[in-house]
């Protein structure tokens, strides 16, 4: 009775904490209170005047005044959040961005990793900035982290703790360019930064350092260990699967592959990694006392932790393994690798880590992660239990990513509309593999260290697992519809799906025997908007990319893309977009002249274009072969028709029922003037450039809104579109903005001349 008396309470007071910091993301507030926690409180009150009437709760020991305190635990964690929220100080560095053309000094804070855009990214310890015409005529002392990116040749000999001055810009991130878009602020809001630096050149103060010493050579020591004996390719992906990509420079390609695939926990320092580690050194330590084992697997988790990193992933999987390890010791049994603790264990370590760091609370990483493992206990043994039909071993490999996956959708259908349509079978399939090279790698990485000649030699005989590994990986990502874009969820429907999942997964046989029907309640209420949105939608999307203007036509089902601009374009922003609107193909595709569309060939490598229209610049040809822009005439698309004009300069206008969007490329007075002298017609919306745009031409498009897709407009232009009484949105300052015809605008903020 005690005992399952302290899970119960157990279980509700760190649930309390963990959701009322949940709460404190949500962004409504009262007074500077989460409204969110406020709620909690008031559910925790409504179940003490429960508890106080209904037997099975006391029964329980969810006495009345558990779920008071629960309620007061959950208020508190919003203010304990807001209290441990980074702010810069004032002196850092923010304070002062932006700033082009300064040196920045200080020390480095982690080893040049590449980054997406082929440069080096470190953090630096800023000291003390230099302003003002070279020879720099001010030094200001700064402090802080700056996120700092600079070419690869320039990263060379920068190590933790050597002091670097760094020439370059020094700027303040921006948050995502769209709902559901990568936010790099908050970003490096999470690790304590709050300014980047855009480095052109660096300088050593001390030419001959070499840093401190830190556990990060042992880790280099592992890469280079594997990099000799598998190539600069796959070699880093084995030390990947030992320490985790995070630390590693992992290629880029290789790591998108394995995300596609839905082999991401693979190169990710998690339970995975601690489970193998802990599942081997307790097996080699087998005829030695338990309380020898608890040591061996404590000074093994301790050397994980070392080399990977202190990051939300290790710590919670790390912390699972030592308390399994103590409860091994305690009991003279158990299952170190966690799937059958009991539930208040997760939550208990939950609470603790979010205690640490209640900024982790935001994490990916550690969302994912404790949503993995609480599948795991949840769900991994109903499933095996039930394929009696299959071989336990077997039952296992499936059941496992089964339930890892089934409670990791949710939140991936929230943060990414993405569905690894064969990732359940790839984990299962793959799964061998995966234990041999990541057992191997880590033997291979201790050989290594101790003698470097012999951990290459025996490197070496992981390529033909690895090669394997690769070439099912390779061969999955071909398959059709191996990555669905199925659309971004609401935060309401991720809920209502953890709640289904709660309640099948709970002790209450009602619910259990009756699964089936709660699964499809739960694909029906995720389904069914999403189809109602695709196809009902009607709205036009100009993203936020700079100076180079891209749009997205949504109709019905049917998708239009104007422009895809360069690599980085597609790859940051326009891909991701479309991933989040659950798009997997493109209907029509239009590369208007003047403008970068380079990254046609990189888009249409993904998403299969139907029609193309337009010159491409790019020498690499897409997977379409387009058609001459001129062809351009009355092409619908859904309820939109598309034509060029044949004015000089073209138009393209886009119309929809009765309304029409028009695009004017960058144009001067006396163009602009003869546009009207050839009889231009009027359009509802104007999209341009951000250029000059003369009075005349204005009067005759008589626009009710106008988007520029820039990061400004001069004054004068705001100005006279203002006294005209046309709302103007910039895409810089105001981020994506969509036009719905007959609703208007959304999603931007308008522009003032003043």
């Amino acid at each position: 009775m005690g005992k399952s008396f302290n899970s119960q309470v157990v279980v509700v007071l760190c649930a309390a904490w963990v959701l009322g910091l949940l709460a404190a993301l949500v962004p409504y507030r009262w007074g500077g209170i989460a409204l969110g926690g406020v709620a909690l409180a008031g559910l925790a009150l409504a179940l003490a005047g429960l508890a106080l009437r209904l037997p099975l709760l006391r029964r329980w020991g969810l006495v009345w005044w558990v779920w008071l305190l629960a309620g007061v635990i959950a208020l508190l964690a919003g203010f304990y959040f807001q209290w441990r929220t980074p702010q810069p100080g004032s002196q850092d560095i923010s304070r002062k961005a932006p700033e082009f053309d300064v040196v920045v000094t200080g020390k480095a804070l982690n080893l040049p990793r590449l980054n997406s855009s082929g440069k080096r990214r470190f953090f630096l310890e800023a000291q003390q900035m230099e302003l003002g015409e070279a020879p720099y005529t001010r030094a200001e002392r700064v402090t802080g982290k700056l996120y700092v990116t600079v070419a690869p040749d320039q990263a060379e000999g920068i190590t933790p703790g050597r002091k670097v001055s760094i020439k370059g810009d020094v700027y303040l991130p921006v948050t995502a360019a769209f709902q559901g878009g990568f936010d790099f602020k908050n970003y490096l809001a999470q690790n304590d930064a709050f300014a980047g630096m855009r480095g052109e050149e660096v300088y050593f103060t001390d030419p001959t350092g070499q840093g401190s010493w830190g556990f990060w050579r042992l880790r280099q020591k592992i890469v280079d260990v594997h990099t000799q004996a598998l190539g600069a390719l796959r070699g880093p992906l084995v030390s990947a699967m030992v320490v985790g990509a995070r630390v590693v420079d992992l290629d880029g390609n290789l790591r998108t592959a394995f995300t596609r695939a839905g082999l991401a926990h693979t190169i990710a320092a998690s339970g995975f990694h601690v489970s193998l580690l802990l599942g081997t050194v307790l097996a080699l330590t087998n005829r030695l006392g338990l309380r020898t084992q608890m040591l061996a697997g404590l000074g093994a988790l301790g050397l994980f932790v070392m080399l990977a990193g202190f990051e939300a992933g290790v710590a919670r999987a790390s912390l699972m393994g030592a308390v399994g390890l103590w409860g091994l010791v305690q009991t003279g049994e158990g299952d170190v690798t966690g799937k059958r603790q009991p539930l208040h264990l997760l939550l208990l370590v939950a609470a603790v880590l979010l205690l640490y760091n209640p900024n982790w609370i935001g994490n990916l990483g550690f969302q994912f992660s404790f949503l993995a493992t609480l599948g795991l206990m949840l769900l991994a043994t109903p499933i095996a239990q039930s394929l009696t039909f299959l071989p336990p071993a077997l039952a296992e490999l499936i059941a496992v990513p089964t339930a890892a996956y089934l409670w990791t959708l949710p939140l991936q259908l929230y943060s990414f509309g993405l569905i690894n349509t064969y990732a359940i079978l790839l984990n299962a399939v793959a799964a061998p593999l995966i234990t041999v090279l990541t057992l191997g790698g880590m033997v291979t990485a201790v050989v290594g260290l101790v003698l470097f000649p012999a951990g290459v030699w025996a490197a070496k005989l992981l390529a033909y697992p690895l090669d394997f590994l690769l070439a099912i990986v390779t061969w999955t990502n071909q398959l059709p519809f191996n990555s669905l874009a199925a659309g971004k969820i609401t935060a309401g429907q991720m809920v209502l799906v953890y709640v289904l999942l709660g309640l099948v997964c709970s002790g209450w046989d009602w619910w259990r025997r009756r699964w089936g029907w709660v699964a499809l309640f739960g694909v029906a209420m995720i389904l069914m908007p999403l189809l109602y949105n695709r196809m009902t939608q009607l709205e036009f999307t100009v993203l936020d990319t700079g100076r180079i203007p891209v749009m997205v036509i949504e109709n019905r089902g049917k998708v239009g893309v104007i422009n895809a601009g360069d690599e980085k374009t597609v790859k940051f922003t326009l891909l991701p977009f479309l991933q989040l609107q659950g798009v997997n193909q493109i209907d029509l595709g239009v590369a208007m002249p003047g403008v970068s569309n380079e990254g046609w060939a990189n888009l249409s490598a993904v998403l299969p274009v139907r029609q193309l229209y337009g010159e491409l610049p790019d020498p690499k040809p897409p997977k379409i072969t387009p058609q001459p822009l001129s062809a351009l005439q009355d092409v619908v698309l859904g309820q939109v028709n598309l034509t060029l004009t044949q004015t000089q300069p073209s138009l393209l206008r886009m119309t929809a029922g009765n309304e029409s969007l028009v695009w004017l490329p960058e144009s001067r007075f006396e163009q602009q003037d003869a546009l009207v002298k050839q009889g231009v017609l009027p359009a509802h919306v104007l999209w341009w450039s951000g250029g000059t745009l003369g009075n005349r031409l204005l009067q005759t498009l008589r626009p009710y809104g106008a988007i520029a897709s820039n990061f400004r407009v001069k004054k004068g232009d705001l100005g006279r579109l203002k006294r005209l009484q046309i709302p103007t949105f910039v895409t810089g300052q105001a981020g994506a903005v969509q036009w719905r015809p007959g609703r208007g605008f959304s999603g931007g903020r308008q522009e003032s001349a003043g």
